[in-house]
């Protein structure tokens, strides 16, 4: 079995880290850097997870509710491939720009399914803004949590089949910093 660093790396140097320095609340935003988990109204039990993942391949579009519908999410990461990340690289405009985002009835039908994590490749599940922490909230009244801005690509996403999750709770932001290790098979 080999094992991946699913983590982004965020330089003092990345745009990403300069903008979040210069904002008015630069603790808060700089959780909200590199791959990290929203905690917007709760946190997960534990700091340190080994959790089965489920990939859905979503280059050619996110998944419907018929989709998750078939799929067997119980205590699993559902991990959400985009390509957005692998494709534009992180933190510029057109990683921004490219939709990967969520529709709610499909939200609805993930959080049925009782993952405990939602891991994408992207900004989030949800668009930019209110929507974004609305999505967030909302798996977090399931006991479900986001992690964005993991680094997959198609290799990756292929031979997937377990995440270790570490996240540093003690970050004074609502975004905590995670670092992640995929196992692939071989």
């Amino acid at each position: 079995m080999k094992k991946v660093n699913l983590s982004i790396e965020i330089t003092e140097d990345h745009p990403a880290y300069q903008w979040a320095k210069k904002q008015s609340d630069s603790v808060n935003a700089m959780g909200h850097i590199g791959t990290h988990i929203d905690c917007y109204t709760k946190e997960p039990n534990r700091t340190d997870y080994s959790i089965e993942a489920v990939v859905l391949d979503c280059r050619a579009g996110m998944p419907s509710p018929s989709v998750i519908s078939s799929t067997d999410l119980n205590n699993k990461v559902l991990v959400l491939y985009t390509s957005n990340l692998e494709t534009n690289g992180y933190g510029n405009d057109r990683y921004g720009e490219t939709p990967t985002v969520l529709k709610s009835d499909v939200l609805d039908e993930i959080l049925k399914k009782n993952p405990k994590f939602i891991v994408i490749d992207s900004y989030g599940i949800g668009c930019h803004g209110d929507e974004h922490i609305a999505f967030d909230k909302r798996c977090e009244e399931w006991g479900c949590f986001v992690i964005e801005n993991v680094n997959l690509t198609g290799f990756v996403a292929e031979h997937l089949t377990l995440i270790e999750i570490s996240i540093d709770s003690k970050l004074a932001s609502t975004g905590k910093r995670c670092d992640m290790i995929g196992h692939l098979t071989d």
